[in-house]
C-alpha cells in the first residue's frame, strides 16, 4: 500500500480504515492474490500499532490450518494481532479447547504479517466466522450483543423464503420465555430454537477458561430443523481468558433484563446469587436461567461430563505440545517477537516458556476441579 496509507494505519488509534482498490496489493507466500479490501477491526485492537485487520479478497486462497492437516479456500477471513496477549498463546488455547468440543469449525494458524516489506510480527489467521455460516447454507446470521440485543445480523434469503423478522422473532422467544417457563418445559423451548448441547459445551468451556467476556462474542446461525428455525452455536474472539472476575462485576450496563436488574458489586455477589455453579458469567439472562434452574442445570452438567471425556489431562498435554510447535519457529526470530514493543506488555522466548508453563498447570489444575464437582474420577 502507499506509504502515506501505511503510516495512516500504524499511526491511527480507536479508528476503523479501509484501505481498497489500486491502493492495495497483496501477497501470500509471496504470491499475488487478487484482493478487495482490507479493514482494520477490533474494539481493543484499534488502540495500538499492530492493527487487526479483516481482508476480502477477489479469489479465494488455499490455506492449511494449525496442525498442517485440513486444506480450505477462503476468500475472507480475518488476521489477529493479539495485541493484548503478551505471549500470543490465549485465544490459541481457547480456539484449541473448543474445537476439541466440537463448537469452533473455523480454520485457524499463526501467520507472520508483512506490510511493505515490513513485519507487523505474529498474526493469528482466522476464518471469518459469518462466511463461514454462510457456507454452511444458514439464511440468518446474529452476532448476540448486551441483553440479548441482536449486536449484528446478516441476512441472505435462498431456499426456505422465510422473511427476516421471522428469523429475528425465533431467537427472540427464547429470552421472551425465559422468565415464563421452568424446568424441562423450559428446557424444551430453549433446545427447539437453540442448540443447547453446544451452548452447555461454550458455557462449560467458559468455566475452564475463565473466560471474562463472552456475552457479546458468540454467533448463532440458522438451521432448519423438522420446518422449524434452531440456531447452532459459534464462540468467538477469546480474547479475555483467563481472568480474575466476569464482565458484570462492578459494572452497572451490559446485565440482561429479563429477571429485572441484577447488580453484581463483586464476585461474592454471583456466589450469593446462584451457588457454587461451574457458570462463570450470568451476565446474558441465558446463562442465568441455566443456572437459577434446577433442571436445566443438570442438563448442564450431564454435558460437562460427556465432554470431558474428551477434554482431559492428556488432551491438555497434546494442546501444549501443539502450541509450542507451532508458535517456536516465530519465537526464535527476534525481528518478529521485537514487533511486541507495540503491544501492551513485550514478550521474549523466557516469558513464553514461563507462561505456557503456568497456564497449562492452572487448566490441569482447573479441570480436576471441576471434575471433582461432578464427582468424577
Amino acid at each position: 500500500m502507499s506509504t502515506d496509507i501505511y503510516e495512516t494505519i500504524l499511526e491511527s488509534r480507536d479508528s476503523v480504515i479501509t484501505v481498497e482498490g489500486i491502493d492495495l496489493e497483496l501477497f501470500y507466500n509471496g504470491i499475488p492474490v487478487e484482493i478487495k479490501k482490507i479493514r482494520t477491526r477490533g474494539k481493543s485492537a484499534l488502540r495500538y500499532r499492530r492493527k487487526s485487520f479483516s481482508v476480502f479478497l477477489d479469489h479465494s486462497i488455499l490455506t492449511h490450518n494449525h496442525s498442517e492437516k485440513e486444506i480450505k479456500r477462503l476468500d475472507h477471513f480475518k488476521l489477529l494481532s493479539m495485541s493484548m496477549d503478551y505471549t500470543y498463546i490465549e485465544n490459541r488455547i481457547g480456539l484449541g479447547i473448543l474445537a476439541e468440543a466440537e463448537v469452533m469449525p473455523l480454520l485457524y494458524r499463526y501467520v507472520e504479517l508483512r506490510i511493505n516489506g515490513e513485519t507487523q510480527g505474529i498474526y493469528m489467521l482466522l476464518e471469518d466466522p459469518e462466511e463461514y455460516c454462510k457456507e454452511k447454507g444458514s439464511e440468518f446470521v446474529i452476532r448476540r450483543g448486551y441483553n440479548h440485543h441482536m449486536m449484528d445480523t446478516e441476512f441472505e434469503p435462498g431456499l426456505y423464503q422465510i422473511p427476516m423478522e421471522r428469523y429475528e422473532d425465533r431467537f427472540l422467544e427464547v429470552y421472551d420465555n425465559l422468565a415464563i417457563l421452568q424446568g424441562e418445559a423450559l428446557y424444551n423451548m430453549i433446545n427447539a430454537r437453540i442448540n443447547l448441547n453446544q451452548y452447555f459445551r461454550k458455557m462449560g468451556i467458559d468455566y475452564l477458561l475463565k473466560n471474562g467476556d463472552s456475552t457479546d462474542e458468540v454467533y448463532f446461525y440458522s438451521t432448519i430443523l423438522n420446518d422449524n428455525i434452531r440456531y447452532l452455536v459459534l464462540p468467538w474472539d477469546y480474547d479475555d481468558l483467563f481472568s480474575t472476575k466476569p464482565h458484570e462485576v462492578g459494572r452497572t450496563w451490559g446485565r440482561g433484563t429479563v429477571f429485572g436488574v441484577r447488580p453484581y458489586p463483586t464476585l461474592q455477589d454471583i456466589y450469593d446469587e446462584i451457588g457454587d455453579k461451574l457458570i462463570y458469567s450470568i451476565e446474558d439472562d441465558l446463562d442465568y436461567a441455566i443456572a437459577m434452574d434446577s433442571f436445566l442445570y443438570a442438563q448442564y452438567e450431564t454435558t460437562l461430563i460427556n465432554m470431558f471425556e474428551k477434554i482431559d489431562d492428556s488432551f491438555i498435554a497434546s494442546l501444549f505440545d501443539q502450541i509450542e510447535k507451532e508458535l517456536d519457529p516465530y519465537y526464535f526470530n527476534i525481528e518478529l517477537t521485537r514487533q511486541s514493543e507495540y503491544d501492551l506488555d513485550s514478550t521474549n522466548l523466557d516469558l513464553w516458556k514461563s507462561n505456557m508453563m503456568e497456564k497449562k498447570a492452572f487448566l490441569e489444575d482447573r479441570l480436576q476441579a471441576m471434575k471433582n464437582q461432578l464427582n468424577q474420577p
